[in-house]
């Protein structure tokens, strides 16, 4: 069913600000960014959904796009000026 451990993983510093890594939803792909440089939203993929589909024999890429879902602004109309990978930036 898709189960995980609800633990999240959001650190930040000084010189480079919030950064998301792992939250309940599941592993965050993209943070996105407003005019001000701040978190507007992200691009999340639910692991316990992907192992799942992977258990079941789905194709790996077929099985990202299927379990990668977004929360808050994430285009250029809802407000998200560019997007980050919190791992290197």
């Amino acid at each position: 069913k898709g189960l995980r451990s609800q633990v999240g993983t959001l650190y930040g510093t000084l010189a480079k600000g919030p950064r998301y890594l792992e939250m309940a939803e599941g592993y965050i792909k993209n943070i996105f960014l407003d005019k001000n440089d701040e978190i507007c939203g992200y691009e999340f993929v639910h692991m316990g959904k992907f192992m799942d589909e992977i258990k079941k024999g789905t194709d790996a890429n077929e099985a990202l796009k299927k379990v990668t879902g977004t929360y808050g602004r994430v285009t250029a109309e809802q407000g998200a000026v560019k997007h980050i990978d919190p791992r290197h930036e």
